[in-house]
């Protein structure tokens, strides 16, 4: 995995640069055979228009590995995400009203179809989010299978049930100008400087505050009904049992 930038989004993002400006971020072609599977992460790569086919073009081998969350909990993940990192300070129904696309990005068969037109189903390994955080020895096992690679050389993980929790800053302002500035560092090719600020803690310093709130149950059950259809297409599309998401049980926070 590179280790300068953990989202290169090449594909939708920086397609323009060329190949030699993706192959940067990995190891030189010498090392390469010294491993088992190399590859990135870049979540936007699921909703780019364009992607599915610049994927298939540019690495015609590839197996793809796709994390899917329930709509609702993912959605309210991305406002504790604007929360803690964009000083964001309105309701959740207020978050929503202004970006309907955080919801309509929850239907998740309409994107996942133009990839199963480039690729062949059996290099998309689908993973439900509430199954991986829940049980991340059999998750290591399903990863190692499908990328062919040894499960007990994965790194010492966290505990089980354990997610990266949204929280809302003390110190808003300030938290908000450093994002935007680590941001900007990135842009002008500064990332060893961010790097170094987030080894020293300071981005965690800068976003701690009171844990946001949990997700009301009642408004959340009543976000997740107009998915119900996307659950059975989701089920007959990929093969997989959507069975977490439909119970509706109460969320966690995000």
């Amino acid at each position: 995995m590179p280790s300068r930038r953990k989202e290169i989004r090449f594909f939708d993002r920086h397609y323009e640069e060329g190949i030699e400006w993706y192959e940067a971020f990995f190891c030189p072609t010498e090392e390469a055979a010294s491993y088992r599977a190399i590859g990135e992460i870049s979540p936007q790569y699921l909703f780019g228009d364009e992607c599915p086919d610049r994927i298939a073009s540019t690495l015609p081998g590839v197996k793809l590995l796709v994390v899917l969350r329930h709509p609702v909990d993912r959605a309210y993940s991305t406002y504790g995400f604007t929360v803690q990192r964009a000083h964001y300070r309105g309701s959740f129904a207020e978050f929503l009203e202004g970006r309907p696309s955080v919801l309509e990005r929850g239907y998740y068969s309409r994107y996942l179809r133009r990839y199963l037109q480039r690729f062949e189903r059996e290099r998309i390994l689908p993973l439900l989010f509430e199954e991986m955080v829940a049980d991340l020895d059999a998750t290591q096992g399903v990863l190692a299978d499908f990328l062919g690679i040894d499960a007990t050389r994965f790194p010492p993980q966290a505990e089980e049930g354990k997610v990266n929790k949204s929280s809302v800053p003390s110190l808003g302002a300030v938290s908000g100008f450093a994002v935007k500035t680590g941001r900007r560092l990135r842009r002008w090719g500064l990332e060893p400087a961010v790097d170094v600020a987030r080894r020293l803690g300071i981005q965690r310093v800068l976003t701690k505050g009171r844990p946001l709130p949990p997700l009301d149950v009642e408004l959340r059950r009543e976000l997740a009904r107009p998915y119900a259809d996307e659950f059975d297409e989701l089920e007959g599309l990929l093969g997989i049992d959507l069975g977490r998401w439909t119970e509706l049980a109460p969320t966690p926070s995000a």
